[in-house]
């Protein structure tokens, strides 16, 4: 077992080293479930603050839009203050946050204190970042540390929507809230108790601290979010706020990509950017966060066709955490022997989405068992961690090790911002015009004089009346229940479709990853680990 002076943790020198160990972990574990909004109460949280589930979706990538904005300027804030100080000051500002959005009854409010939960997330998971380098890769192989990290992270994320949808289901969504806050007052009486002061306090130039252009970039995302995320609520062009941020936020990501560029010290380094492996990482990360977020789709079959309530729904979900240890797992021995080409792991990762769409296009229908879904859920877990892992590691094989934060800040926003909240939009955008194109060319067919139709609505008519409804009262129930199922109906066509494209995608792409020579030899080049570890 490693110890504190090797790791060079800031543990007081009566801690045991074991006990150092779990008090680092201790520490991290509510940052990893920190998401400034909690998606699995979306729609308790939505329903008691009159709210659209948008609000919480937002919510949540501010959070991660606020962690990339942080991560150039935390190695030198890291290097200016105590170890100590710095993760009760962050645990301290994320303990009164959580409770200003345990309190508020409005949805902007949740917003920015997500927007600034993530910004502080960013520098706790440094922090930790630093010393599981050598905890989970004694000999800094970045491909050996991803394979503990990743599913530890991702994991974390999972356990977050869990507790949410138990504790919104069985009493109310701030608590949440109330159980993260009792988390980190633990983290807090850890660090009081077991750390001690590493350094003195040293000033920072402002100049280092980028503000300028950290506020610029950090505008412009969180306006494109906001265009992406309420373009369908506010009926796009037809919101004035839409076509404001519609023009701002181009101009302020082109004055930051300006500023950058010219900048002898920048905030961030463009050389990323150059780079053909780091571009092609990037799409295929945004290809896989692209996929992985239809578990939107699923959802919507879950909670408006088998009925299924949201502890249900979110519990499903653990599924997936196997998937990620076997993924990680694979990782780890295909990297370590490298016995067989990068392409051949790529097209087996992407041939875990093509199973995943293939399973829910045939599998789903309004009779299916909840229990069907365990084996897809659980494909598409392990084909995400695959790629997630072989293309963090593809991104930076030539990436000089000088712009790796760089590298981290593309990295969080293409993969973590733009790429999840794109496809959210996608989605509910392309399955509510497709159920409302399905339901106008049923409604349009679908008459008493159809005798399945007349069948089910006799059915329900007599049902009402033998409950002792009057007439006109079960006719309108009758009524009722026959609009139902040509809803159910439409959005299980709607379904199949989307699920059929994405499937005929997902197979195009795994045959076509199957023939591109990533590298030219079998052998993969190892990068060593660093601080753009996320």
């Amino acid at each position: 077992m490693i110890t504190m002076k090797e790791l060079g943790a800031p543990i007081r020198q009566w801690v045991p080293d074991w006990l150092g160990l779990i008090c680092i972990f201790i520490v991290i574990l509510p940052v990893t479930m920190l998401n400034g909004s909690y998606t699995g109460s979306m729609l308790e949280v939505s329903n008691t603050l009159g709210t659209n589930t948008e609000d919480i979706t937002m919510g949540y990538y501010a959070a991660a839009a606020g962690m990339a904005g942080s991560y150039p300027i935390i190695p030198k804030i890291l290097e200016a203050f105590s170890i100590k100080f710095l993760l009760l000051a962050d645990l301290v500002a994320q303990f009164f946050l959580s409770w200003i959005c345990a309190r508020s009854q409005n949805a902007d409010i949740l917003i920015v204190c997500s927007f600034a939960i993530g910004f502080l997330k960013g520098f706790l998971m440094l922090w930790f970042i630093r010393y599981a380098q050598k905890i989970f890769s004694p000999k800094n192989i970045r491909s050996q540390f991803y394979s503990y990290f990743y599913p530890f992270v991702f994991g974390g994320g999972q356990a977050s929507m869990l507790v949410t949808a138990q504790l919104a289901y069985h009493y109310d969504w701030k608590y949440m809230y109330y159980f993260m806050m009792l988390m980190i007052l633990l983290d807090i009486l850890v660090v009081i108790i077991c750390f001690r002061h590493n350094r003195p306090i040293k000033s920072i130039p402002l100049a280092d601290l980028h503000i300028r252009e950290m506020f610029i970039i950090s505008t412009g995302l969180l306006m494109l979010m906001y265009v992406i995320n309420y373009g369908k609520v506010l009926d796009w062009m037809a919101s004035p706020k839409i076509c404001l941020y519609i023009m701002i936020a181009p101009i302020l990501i082109a004055l930051f990509i300006w500023y950058q560029y010219h900048s002898e010290r920048p905030y961030v380094n463009l050389a990323p950017l150059y780079q053909p492996k780091a571009i092609i990482g990037y799409f295929y990360m945004m290809l896989v966060m692209f996929f992985s977020t239809s578990t939107t789709l699923l959802t919507s079959y879950l909670t408006s066709i088998l009925k299924v309530d949201s502890t249900h729904t979110y519990s499903l979900y653990t599924y997936l955490l196997p998937g990620y240890v076997l993924g990680a797992f694979i990782c780890f021995w295909w990297f370590r022997w490298q016995r067989w080409r990068f392409r051949f792991l790529i097209a087996g990762g992407m041939s875990c989405f093509v199973l995943f769409f293939g399973s829910l296009y045939f599998g789903i229908s309004p009779d299916s068992r909840y229990e069907m879904l365990y084996f897809p859920i659980f494909l598409r877990g392990l084909g995400m961690m695959i790629l997630i892992i072989a293309f963090a590691l593809f991104a930076v094989e030539d990436l000089n090790p000088k712009y790796l934060l760089s590298n981290a800040f593309f990295l969080i926003i293409f993969r973590s911002v733009l790429s999840p909240i794109m496809a959210t939009s996608f989605y509910s955008n392309i399955l509510y015009r497709l159920e409302q194109k399905y339901m106008y060319s049923l409604s349009e067919t679908v008459t008493l004089a159809d005798p399945l139709a007349a069948s089910r609505y006799n059915q329900a008519l007599g049902n009402a009346l033998t409950q002792g409804h009057p007439y006109d009262e079960a006719a309108q129930m009758a009524t009722n229940t026959l609009y139902n199922t040509l809803q159910q109906q439409s959005l299980l066509l709607a379904l199949k479709e989307i699920l059929g494209y994405l499937l005929v995608i997902s197979l195009f792409i795994a045959i076509v990853s199957r023939f591109i020579p990533f590298h030219k030899t079998i052998r993969v080049t190892f990068a060593k680990t660093g601080d753009d570890m996320v």
